[in-house]
């Protein structure tokens, strides 16, 4: 793709206005199309990496817990802040999962 640029002035302050034409074209970057390319996740895969931490955090607080019954963690903040987090994603995935299930049964409500 060549864009071309016309009447580039000369702002100098010396009062020129000579013009010119600039042709600019674009070079493929190998960091720009990996970019674009993770730009462009599909809604799925979000969803299935969304669920994947969800449920690691899940774990970690399970875990957490675990390690504070068993006395090897005395901390009980960190458990409260484990469990906190582990419950704030689940209720986040189930407003997402509702949400997506809204939309679609006001797609099948639709009449074409």
């Amino acid at each position: 793709m060549t864009m071309a640029i016309n009447a580039i002035r000369d702002f100098t302050g010396r009062g020129e206005t000579k013009s010119s034409e600039l042709t600019i074209s674009p070079q493929a970057d190998p960091a720009l199309s990996k970019v674009e390319s993770t730009q462009r996740q599909d809604f799925s895969d979000m969803v299935k990496e969304f669920a994947g931490d969800v449920n690691a955090l899940q774990f970690e607080a399970g875990r957490a817990v675990g390690d504070f019954v068993t006395g090897e963690a005395t901390d009980v903040h960190q458990v409260m802040v484990a469990t906190q987090q582990a419950g704030i994603a689940m209720d986040l995935m189930l407003e997402v999962r509702n949400r997506a299930l809204e939309g679609y049964q006001e797609l099948i409500r639709m009449q074409v």
